[in-house]
């Protein structure tokens, strides 16, 4: 059974009299990949900012590996790994310099330490050439270096692909994946790139207006389907679901969609023939992530 690494139970944030995070509860687990997700304002940044200590719940409580943030700070913060707004590097510097003067300010971190840390991301090759010569991708996967020379049970990045191109994004999920399934790391990434947050993490919550209006496994929520119908008359379809079915529906341009249990198909498309209507066609829509986000948090 996996251990839980991050816990936010009924957390809360108030500026203010502004509630900006509203009791927002979500866990990741040791090997598991959550994505953070809202449209901006949800607060998001607030509860990141909140994890890592930077901001102080008004209520509620958040505890890694078990350590309270609240009462046991930095037993707490020595499982965390963070990267955020991209990785904090000297470029007249080489990659071994940087590593190793992070490294000088804990007494815990070894030379093995680094040399493994550099092993994971890949960057061996790579270790004494100035940093001003990495490419984003490269600096992307030496930051990660630098979180992981701590062994931290959770990484946290926020917008970790931002400025990266297609071929480095995906270098990038990659990563995160070995992470998370070959060292058993549990990553919170907060990011706007639905279609990544699909590819690459298992389990998604996500913040609209302070609140979290969904936590779901990725698999959950795309097995999430909805039938529709090409008719000659969409206005009278969607009369007889209602009317008939109890079904509420919507019109997008010659199609009729609704969510409908599978066992119904039948009996509604021999409900529509006799009623008149030519069915041209019937079929599953299946819902991309970016899909259900922006359904879910539209107003």
């Amino acid at each position: 059974m996996k251990n839980e690494i991050l816990k936010l139970d009924h957390v809360s944030k108030k500026i203010k009299k502004k509630e900006i995070v509203k009791e927002i509860s979500f866990s990741i687990k040791e090997g598991e990949v959550l994505g953070f997700l809202g449209p901006n304002g949800a607060g998001k940044s607030t509860t990141l900012r909140m994890i890592v200590g930077l901001s102080t719940p008004t209520s509620g409580e958040i505890t890694i590996c078990g350590h309270s943030i609240k009462h046991e700070y930095v037993k707490a913060m020595e499982q965390v790994g963070c990267m955020i707004e991209g990785p904090d590097l000297y470029n007249y510097m080489t990659g071994q310099e940087n590593l190793s003067i992070l490294a000088a300010m804990n007494k815990d971190i070894k030379k093995d330490d680094i040399l493994e840390a550099v092993r994971i991301v890949s960057m061996e090759e790579h270790l004494n050439e100035k940093v001003g010569t990495y490419s984003l991708g490269m600096k992307q996967r030496m930051g990660l270096a630098q979180a992981l020379m701590m062994h931290p049970k959770l990484i946290i990045l926020d917008e970790p692909t931002n400025g990266l191109d297609p071929a480095g994004i995906n270098e990038f999920r990659i990563l995160i994946r070995k992470l998370a399934d070959e060292e058993n790391i549990a990553v919170l990434v907060s990011s706007h790139l639905m279609s990544e947050i699909e590819l690459m993490c298992d389990n998604v919550s996500i913040i609209k207006s302070g609140q979290i209006i969904k936590n779901s496994s990725v698999e959950e929520l795309l097995n999430s389907k909805e039938i529709f119908w090409v008719l000659d008359d969409p206005v009278k379809g969607n009369k007889i679901l209602m009317e008939t079915f109890q079904i509420p529906s919507k019109i997008n341009g010659i199609k009729l969609e609704a969510e409908v249990n599978s066992t119904q198909i039948s009996k509604i498309n021999d409900t529509f023939i006799k009623e008149g209507l030519e069915l041209q066609l019937v079929d599953y829509k299946h819902k991309t992530l970016e899909d259900l986000f922006l359904d879910l948090t539209k107003d």
